[in-house]
Protein backbone atom coordinates (compact mmCIF):
# COMPACT_ATOMS: atom_id res chain seq x y z
CA UNK A 1 0.00 0.00 0.00
CA UNK A 2 2.74 2.38 0.44
CA UNK A 3 4.16 1.77 -3.00
CA UNK A 4 2.26 4.47 -4.68
CA UNK A 5 3.46 6.95 -2.03
CA UNK A 6 7.05 6.10 -2.32
CA UNK A 7 9.54 8.54 -3.79
CA UNK A 8 11.60 7.17 -6.57
CA UNK A 9 14.68 9.24 -7.31
CA UNK A 10 14.98 7.82 -10.83
CA UNK A 11 11.45 8.88 -11.66
CA UNK A 12 12.09 12.34 -10.24
CA UNK A 13 15.29 12.62 -12.27
CA UNK A 14 13.57 11.35 -15.38
CA UNK A 15 10.66 13.80 -14.92
CA UNK A 16 13.08 16.61 -14.23
CA UNK A 17 15.13 15.83 -17.36
CA UNK A 18 11.95 15.50 -19.45
CA UNK A 19 10.70 18.83 -18.12
CA UNK A 20 14.08 20.47 -18.94
CA UNK A 21 14.09 19.02 -22.45
CA UNK A 22 10.51 20.11 -22.92
CA UNK A 23 11.32 23.57 -21.55
CA UNK A 24 14.37 24.07 -23.78
CA UNK A 25 12.58 22.60 -26.81
CA UNK A 26 9.61 24.85 -26.29
CA UNK A 27 11.89 27.79 -25.61
CA UNK A 28 13.83 27.18 -28.78
CA UNK A 29 10.99 26.22 -31.11
CA UNK A 30 8.06 28.14 -29.60
CA UNK A 31 9.11 31.02 -27.35
CA UNK A 32 11.84 32.46 -29.57
CA UNK A 33 9.58 32.69 -32.67
CA UNK A 34 6.67 33.95 -30.56
CA UNK A 35 8.96 36.50 -28.89
CA UNK A 36 10.30 37.48 -32.31
CA UNK A 37 6.75 37.96 -33.59
CA UNK A 38 5.86 39.90 -30.44
CA UNK A 39 8.97 42.07 -30.87
CA UNK A 40 8.04 42.69 -34.50
CA UNK A 41 4.49 43.61 -33.48
CA UNK A 42 5.87 45.87 -30.75
CA UNK A 43 8.14 47.56 -33.27
CA UNK A 44 5.24 47.90 -35.72
CA UNK A 45 3.04 49.42 -33.00
CA UNK A 46 5.88 51.73 -31.91
CA UNK A 47 6.41 52.73 -35.56
CA UNK A 48 2.67 53.32 -35.97
CA UNK A 49 2.66 55.46 -32.83
CA UNK A 50 5.70 57.38 -34.08
CA UNK A 51 4.06 57.86 -37.49
CA UNK A 52 0.90 59.05 -35.77
CA UNK A 53 2.94 61.50 -33.66
CA UNK A 54 4.73 62.74 -36.79
CA UNK A 55 1.42 63.09 -38.63
CA UNK A 56 -0.06 64.95 -35.64
CA UNK A 57 2.89 67.35 -35.45
CA UNK A 58 2.76 67.85 -39.24
CA UNK A 59 -0.98 68.52 -38.99
CA UNK A 60 -0.42 71.01 -36.18
CA UNK A 61 2.33 72.66 -38.20
CA UNK A 62 0.08 72.83 -41.25
CA UNK A 63 -2.76 74.15 -39.10
CA UNK A 64 -0.50 76.86 -37.68
CA UNK A 65 0.68 77.71 -41.19
CA UNK A 66 -2.91 77.97 -42.44
CA UNK A 67 -3.86 80.09 -39.45
CA UNK A 68 -0.92 82.39 -40.23
CA UNK A 69 -1.98 82.57 -43.86
CA UNK A 70 -5.57 83.22 -42.83
CA UNK A 71 -4.47 85.99 -40.47
CA UNK A 72 -2.25 87.43 -43.21
CA UNK A 73 -5.13 87.26 -45.67
CA UNK A 74 -7.43 89.00 -43.19
CA UNK A 75 -4.80 91.68 -42.60
CA UNK A 76 -4.26 92.05 -46.33
CA UNK A 77 -7.99 92.40 -46.97
CA UNK A 78 -8.26 94.93 -44.15
CA UNK A 79 -5.32 96.85 -45.64
CA UNK A 80 -6.92 96.72 -49.08
CA UNK A 81 -10.15 98.05 -47.57
CA UNK A 82 -8.29 100.86 -45.80
CA UNK A 83 -6.44 101.67 -49.02
CA UNK A 84 -9.69 101.73 -51.00
CA UNK A 85 -11.25 104.02 -48.38
CA UNK A 86 -8.23 106.35 -48.54
CA UNK A 87 -8.40 106.40 -52.34
CA UNK A 88 -12.13 107.07 -52.25
CA UNK A 89 -11.59 109.88 -49.74
CA UNK A 90 -8.80 111.37 -51.87
CA UNK A 91 -11.00 111.16 -54.96
CA UNK A 92 -13.90 112.73 -53.07
CA UNK A 93 -11.57 115.51 -51.90
CA UNK A 94 -10.36 115.99 -55.47
CA UNK A 95 -13.93 116.17 -56.76
CA UNK A 96 -14.86 118.67 -54.05
CA UNK A 97 -11.73 120.71 -54.80
CA UNK A 98 -12.52 120.63 -58.53
CA UNK A 99 -16.10 121.67 -57.83
CA UNK A 100 -14.91 124.51 -55.61
CA UNK A 101 -12.41 125.58 -58.26
CA UNK A 102 -15.11 125.44 -60.93
CA UNK A 103 -17.50 127.39 -58.70
CA UNK A 104 -14.79 129.94 -57.97
CA UNK A 105 -14.07 130.24 -61.70
CA UNK A 106 -17.77 130.71 -62.45
CA UNK A 107 -18.05 133.25 -59.64
CA UNK A 108 -14.99 135.08 -60.96
CA UNK A 109 -16.40 134.97 -64.47
CA UNK A 110 -19.70 136.33 -63.21
CA UNK A 111 -17.91 139.02 -61.22
CA UNK A 112 -15.85 139.95 -64.28
CA UNK A 113 -19.00 140.03 -66.42
CA UNK A 114 -20.74 142.16 -63.80
CA UNK A 115 -17.77 144.53 -63.69
CA UNK A 116 -17.78 144.78 -67.50
CA UNK A 117 -21.52 145.47 -67.47
CA UNK A 118 -21.04 148.05 -64.75
CA UNK A 119 -18.30 149.81 -66.74
CA UNK A 120 -20.37 149.64 -69.92
CA UNK A 121 -23.37 151.10 -68.08
CA UNK A 122 -21.17 153.80 -66.57
CA UNK A 123 -19.75 154.57 -70.01
CA UNK A 124 -23.24 154.75 -71.49
CA UNK A 125 -24.30 156.98 -68.62
CA UNK A 126 -21.29 159.22 -69.16
CA UNK A 127 -22.14 159.41 -72.84
CA UNK A 128 -25.72 160.29 -71.98
CA UNK A 129 -24.55 162.81 -69.38
CA UNK A 130 -22.15 164.37 -71.88
CA UNK A 131 -24.95 164.47 -74.47
CA UNK A 132 -27.16 166.13 -71.89
CA UNK A 133 -24.35 168.51 -71.02
CA UNK A 134 -24.00 169.42 -74.66
CA UNK A 135 -27.77 169.92 -74.90
CA UNK A 136 -27.70 172.05 -71.76
CA UNK A 137 -24.78 173.97 -73.15
CA UNK A 138 -26.63 174.55 -76.39
CA UNK A 139 -29.69 175.76 -74.50
CA UNK A 140 -27.56 177.92 -72.25
CA UNK A 141 -25.78 179.34 -75.23
CA UNK A 142 -29.11 180.11 -76.65
CA UNK A 143 -29.76 182.28 -73.66
CA UNK A 144 -27.52 184.24 -71.45
CA UNK A 145 -25.94 182.55 -68.42
CA UNK A 146 -25.70 184.27 -65.10
CA UNK A 147 -23.32 183.08 -62.33
CA UNK A 148 -26.08 181.32 -60.35
CA UNK A 149 -27.24 179.32 -63.37
CA UNK A 150 -23.66 178.45 -64.17
CA UNK A 151 -23.04 177.10 -60.63
CA UNK A 152 -26.33 175.19 -60.68
CA UNK A 153 -25.55 173.57 -64.03
CA UNK A 154 -22.08 172.52 -62.87
CA UNK A 155 -23.56 170.99 -59.67
CA UNK A 156 -26.19 169.10 -61.67
CA UNK A 157 -23.56 167.80 -64.01
CA UNK A 158 -21.34 166.63 -61.14
CA UNK A 159 -24.31 165.01 -59.37
CA UNK A 160 -25.32 163.27 -62.58
CA UNK A 161 -21.82 161.88 -63.05
CA UNK A 162 -21.60 160.73 -59.42
CA UNK A 163 -24.97 159.01 -59.63
CA UNK A 164 -23.87 157.26 -62.79
CA UNK A 165 -20.91 155.67 -61.11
Amino acid sequence: MLDFLSIDVGTILFTLINTMILFFGLKHFLFKPVNAVLDQRKQAVDQSLQDAEDAKSAAESTKAEYEEKLAAAKEESAEMLRKAKRQAQRRADEIVAEAKADAAAVMQQNADELEREKRRAAKELRNEVSDLAVLVAEKVMAREINPDDHARLIDEFINGVEDAE
